[in-house]
């Protein structure tokens, strides 16, 4: 991460949405004219610093002994043909071709570049005024759309507050029908839902003073302080109904309320509470995020209920629905106690069938796919995941990395020796796969040096001099995203739309073992970027899902062990805790159901609830 952020001080990162244009006759002149309207407004939006595309990108050829840099679209094309033609030479430039300018020649794209530190615009926001600016488009060209992460976030935080408003009634019905089956009591019914309503306002509070953020994983804290939380409710409430059958007036049920079950509740708070707050241990923002306030949620609703609870049942435990409980009437009684009878005597045969799907689904587990990719989080039938994948399909795609090369001796990259050694990494990657884009300050010098020489086939200069004479037109600030100020340092910005996690790690790994094995020994290298970035989140993601319960097993294996002075007594305990992990990871590898920030907290909460 302290590399990645040094390397962005250097040269820079930008923010940038993307629209997309689709249509057989790109650069036709009457929908140029319209599309240039649009650029002027994008530019002119608040949250833009600038736009990059056919308009803007300069067109470096030699006119009558001059070198011209003039835009491509600096004067539009008079014909339908002039445009066709005009494309076709934009194809040429590396820095274009899968980039602004799909290879197909039936797309091209403007890159909205966005004002550094305009975090305060919000997402959804900034997607409807891109949209609105835009919408004159439609009628000139076949597809328009704008893509980026800006749009994913946005989709995903409207996905997020839709799916909130239809599972918080689902999760809150199914409370209620349970409860209402278990314990019949019109108290003990509504007793759950206030204390889940109020840890969860005071948990929002919380994430509002603190400045967290709803996202994908944020937003599962509503539901599971109604499912973790309400257990707590609901093993106090039943044992103060039991002794309440068993002829105890009130004072004295809760007595025995607080008795039998108050070290219970206490200690399963404590473990889940420290399994949680482990999560917050990752070095995954978004879940440190949600380990602190998943964590913090549970203690609220541990405080409001050992508060609440004993206070409402000494006002109103005499409130009844209809006086008795159905779930412990005699005849369920007598069934409890069958069952049990036919475990004991088939204990071997269940302890059989346990262990044969225990290692059953263990043998799942290998067959989990890790992923990285939020945009998965979408589903295919979004309309953003459906851009994504057309914006994949014709161009090089929304994420990226880089390779850094560098020296630490000045001027190094203006020798040909080692630009050379740049161009050779680059064109290993380019090698690789034709829907990779490797881009670099090579290519500049390609593009300079062929209008000097008049040829679309020169390549980069093979001599110092020549690039000493090149360096002359070449303004830095035109460069500052590919080399330093004493060009000491370079990178190759690799843009693509590995969707796996398992695939851009090949990836990544044939290019560090190339260079390993090619790079000049005084040369050094080292790949960074946003999706190096992801693959160290998911690795963090991995070694925190497995802490978080290997804390919570270790503590439950301690405070059972103190609690009967026993060992064995704890690891025997913690069988029946471990088996649905086992069971949960081997159910997601059968059913190609991914590891990703969404999914990984599932073990964690399966443990809570279980323990």
């Amino acid at each position: 991460r302290a590399y990645y952020e040094k390397v962005k001080q250097t040269f820079g990162e930008e923010k940038v949405v993307l629209l997309v244009i689709e249509d057989q006759q790109l650069l036709a002149p009457e929908k140029l004219a319209v599309l240039k309207e649009v650029v002027d407004q994008l530019a002119a939006l608040p949250f833009v610093t600038r736009t990059e595309s056919l308009f803007s990108v300069p067109y470096v050829k030699s006119v009558e002994g001059y070198l011209d840099k003039e835009p491509y679209l600096a004067k539009l094309p008079e014909t339908p043909q002039e445009g066709a033609a005009l494309l076709a030479t934009a194809l040429k430039n590396p820095l274009i071709r899968n980039l602004l300018v799909s290879p197909g020649g039936n797309a091209m794209a403007v890159a909205v570049v966005l004002k550094d530190g305009d975090r305060e615009v919000d997402d959804s926001e900034l997607t409807a005024a891109i949209t609105r600016t835009i919408a004159p488009l439609e009628q000139a060209y076949t597809r328009v759309y704008p893509i980026g992460f800006a749009q994913v976030r946005s989709e995903l935080a409207t996905r997020i507050m839709d799916e909130q408003a239809t599972l918080m009634p689902l999760a809150v019905g199914a409370l209620l029908i349970a409860l209402f089956l278990l314990l019949r009591q019109m108290l003990d019914i509504l007793t759950p839902l206030v204390t889940a309503a109020v840890s969860i306002l005071w948990t929002f509070g919380l994430m509002g003073w603190l400045g967290i953020p709803i996202n994908v994983v944020t937003s599962t804290i509503p539901i599971l302080l109604i499912v973790v939380g309400s257990t707590e409710d609901i093993h106090l409430l039943a044992e103060f109904r039991h002794a309440q059958r068993c002829g105890d007036a009130k004072p004295a049920a809760l007595r025995h309320m607080a008795r039998r079950m108050g070290r219970t509740v206490l200690l399963t708070f404590v473990t889940t509470y420290a399994g949680f707050l482990s999560v917050g241990l990752s070095g995954i923002e978004v879940l440190r995020q949600f380990g602190l306030v998943a964590s913090t949620g549970l203690l609220f609703n541990f405080i409001v209920t050992i508060i609440f609870i004993p206070a409402a049942l000494s006002l109103t435990g005499h409130w009844q629905l209809d006086g008795r409980s159905r779930l412990f009437e005699e005849r369920m009684a007598k069934w409890a106690e069958r069952y049990w009878r036919f475990i004991d005597r088939h204990r071997r045969r269940a302890f059989v069938l346990l262990t044969a799907c225990a290692v059953l689904a263990a043998f799942g587990i290998p067959r989990i796919q890790i992923n990285h990719n939020p945009t998965d989080s979408l589903g295919e039938t979004s309309p953003v995941a459906q851009q994504i994948a057309r914006l994949n399909e014709q161009f090089a795609g929304l994420e990226s990395f880089s390779v850094v090369i560098e020296s630490g001796i000045q001027d190094t990259f203006l020798h040909a020796r080692y630009l050379h050694e740049l161009v050779k990494v680059q064109n290993f990657i380019q090698a690789m796969d034709a829907s990779l884009s490797a881009t670099s300050f090579a290519d500049y010098l390609a593009l300079l040096n062929g209008a000097f020489l008049e040829s679309e086939n020169a390549g980069v200069p093979r001599s110092n001099d020549e690039i000493a004479e090149l360096m002359i037109f070449l303004d830095h600030d035109r460069v500052s995203g590919y080399a330093n100020e004493d060009y000491s340092q370079v990178r190759i910005q690799v843009r693509h739309n590995i969707a796996t996690t398992d695939a851009l790690r090949k990836t990544l790994g044939k290019i560090r073992a190339f260079i390993d094995e090619n790079l000049d020994p005084g040369l050094s290298a080292r790949i960074t970027g946003d999706s190096t970035l992801a693959l160290s989140a998911t690795d963090s993601m991995i070694a925190g899902q497995l802490q978080s319960v290997l804390m919570i097993l270790t503590l439950f294996v301690l405070i059972v062990s103190f609690l009967f002075t026993d060992l064995r007594v704890g690891l025997l305990a913690a069988l029946p805790n471990i088996f649905p992990i086992i069971i949960l990871f081997g159910v997601m590898g059968y059913a190609g159901i991914p590891l990703n920030i969404g999914t990984t907290m599932a073990a964690a909460i399966a443990m809570g609830i279980a323990v």
